[in-house]
């Protein structure tokens, strides 16, 4: 970590990273530290400076959970006593690297609260993005794409026994949304997959609602003429997530496979324009993408950004998006990073996406996930 850290801080041109965190209020740095799941409520501020041994400053009470960061222990219990810490500190390191975008440009590294930014600025700090920092540490072992893979065959799986099961009801007895769902659930649980929320399955015009999510009250079964829009994703405990979209329609009229076509192109456009020998940064990625969908007439049905990155403790990660959407990630996409492409557009009373999974490699961009080439016909 420590390695990542100081290549981001020259980076970053900064004397040292303050990874600041209260009662969880910054999951990438909780990530970024291995500390994700530990209790804590209490202010911590560990400084990790660009030459010498790191500075935790802790409460006293929570200092021992967080033992296994490495370096220098300051610990209050007053007030009085973080703040001469933290004088303390900025004497040694004034340039500090944290978790805030400049204007809230880029809310997913915006996490520092303003009284916070404002106290270290009062003690003479001068403080820049983390960004850089964030995106060495968010990426991927050979074992997170493995563990990654491994979970890919089993959204897969998942994907493949919604789709028989649906078949297997049709035509005389339509199944269910919930009923769907609780098939892919199935397949996942028996493959050891773990997911922060059971999948999306929507029918018709629940499938215009990009996280439309059944239940008792919405559930209905399939009609003819209707999309199926399955989005599945899962996680090893302990490793990074597989995210997909696979669209399935029973005998839909030509607008969704016109639809379909466009969002396969959109998606297509993307991983084509990831084998350049450039750095791409997100919201670039994003603007690609919504060119094809804006010139095939579906402008007004884009409901969101491109993809996200893909996390550890939620689908979405903390890493580069691609987005210039509903915010502008001006964020590069490293070799090491993974994230989805997943196209949408909604104009109902169908909407229809496909999303696959891309790890960026030191060559180019790995697939991971099948490609949907046309919709799927039930």
């Amino acid at each position: 970590m420590l390695e990542a850290v100081r290549e981001g801080l020259e980076l970053a041109r900064a004397d040292a990273w303050l990874a600041y965190d209260f009662a969880g209020s910054n999951p990438p740095v909780r990530e970024a530290l291995g500390i994700a799941e530990l209790p804590l409520t209490r202010r911590f501020f560990y400084f990790v400076p660009l030459e010498g041994d790191p500075l935790l400053v802790a409460h006293a009470i929570e200092a021992p959970a967080l033992r296994a960061l490495p370096g220098e222990r300051a610990l209050y219990a007053r007030r009085a006593e973080l703040i001469s810490h933290l004088e303390g500190a900025l004497a040694r390191w004034p340039r500090l690297a944290l978790t805030l975008s400049p204007g809230g440009e880029v809310p997913y590294v915006s996490r520092v609260d303003a009284g916070t930014a404002e106290l270290l600025r009062g003690l003479g700090a001068e403080l820049v993005s983390d960004a850089p920092i964030l995106l060495l540490l968010a990426r991927w072992t050979e074992a997170d794409l493995a563990a990654h893979r491994r979970a890919v065959r089993g959204v897969e799986a998942a994907r493949d026994r919604a789709l028989a099961f649906i078949r297997s009801r049709l035509p005389e007895n339509p199944p269910t949304e919930l009923s769907v769902q609780a098939e892919t659930r199935a397949e996942l649980e028996s493959r050891g997959l773990v997911f922060d929320h059971p999948p999306i399955v929507a029918f018709g015009a629940h499938a215009s609602l990009p996280h439309y999510a059944p239940s008792p009250a919405t559930d209905r079964p399939l009609k003819e003429g209707e999309v199926v829009l399955l989005d599945v994703w899962a996680r090893e405990p302990g490793g990074p997530y597989a995210d997909i979209t696979w669209m399935a329609g029973w005998k839909v009229p030509d607008a969704v496979h016109r639809a379909f076509q466009a969002v396969a192109r959109a998606r297509d456009r993307v991983v084509e324009a990831l084998k350049a020998p450039r750095r791409w940064r997100g919201f670039e990625l994003d603007r690609l993408a919504r060119a094809v969908l804006e010139e095939a007439g579906y402008k007004d049905a884009i409901r969101h950004r491109t993809g996200h990155s893909l996390g550890r403790q939620s689908p979405h990660g903390h890493a580069t998006h691609l987005d210039d959407y509903e915010t502008k990630d001006t964020r590069p996409l490293l070799p090491g990073l993974a994230f989805t492409v997943e196209p949408g557009v909604y104009p109902g009373p169908f909407g229809v996406r496909s999303e696959i999974n891309v790890y960026l490699s030191e060559e180019g961009p790995l697939v991971t996930t099948d490609v949907e080439a046309r919709l799927s016909l039930l």
